[in-house]
């Protein structure tokens, strides 16, 4: 009886090597298309930022009580948020702090260069409602638009 080995080689074919080859090179014309873009990344981390702020108002006037101002003061400076002394009072005079950093007023004006954010007041009641209608903010450059509602009958934020 003759027994004969058949030597198995290992590693990969051709084909196999070409195709990842293709799909790194597929992968990487995307991924250097976002390192070109590092505006994109920055308008969306704002808008992320203002859509977190928004709904903290609404959470903060619920807690709290008292009304809360949402306001985007003049168009392409950023936000911040105030709320009423004593609850009563007119007038929107104290600064939210963050909730991050308790030494910092809640607001933001560091919007990324060429982008403007569209003017608008938001003011959320004891109820987390607004009391004005519905509100939609947009942040855009002309080429690239990101926006948000808020319905004034139960304060959702909302992202499409």
């Amino acid at each position: 009886m003759i027994i004969v080995k058949i030597k198995r080689f290992s590693g990969f074919t051709l084909i196999e090597l070409l195709t990842v080859i293709v799909l790194l090179g597929i992968l990487s014309v995307f991924a250097l298309g976002r390192f070109f873009g590092p505006d994109q990344f920055a308008a969306r981390g704002f808008f992320n930022d203002t859509v977190i702020a928004v709904q903290f108002a609404q959470k903060l006037a619920i807690v709290s009580g008292c009304d809360v101002r949402v306001s985007t003061l003049v168009p392409g400076s950023g936000y911040q948020l105030r709320q009423r002394p004593n609850c009563i009072d007119p007038g929107f005079t104290i600064a939210v702090k963050n909730p991050a950093n308790r030494s910092n007023d809640y607001q933001n004006f560091n919007i990324p260069s060429g982008f403007t954010l569209s003017a608008a007041t938001i003011i959320f009641n004891a109820r987390g409602t607004i009391d004005t209608g519905d509100d939609t903010i947009i942040l855009s450059d002309g080429a690239t638009t990101l926006s948000f509602d808020v319905y004034a009958q139960t304060g959702l934020v909302d992202v499409p």
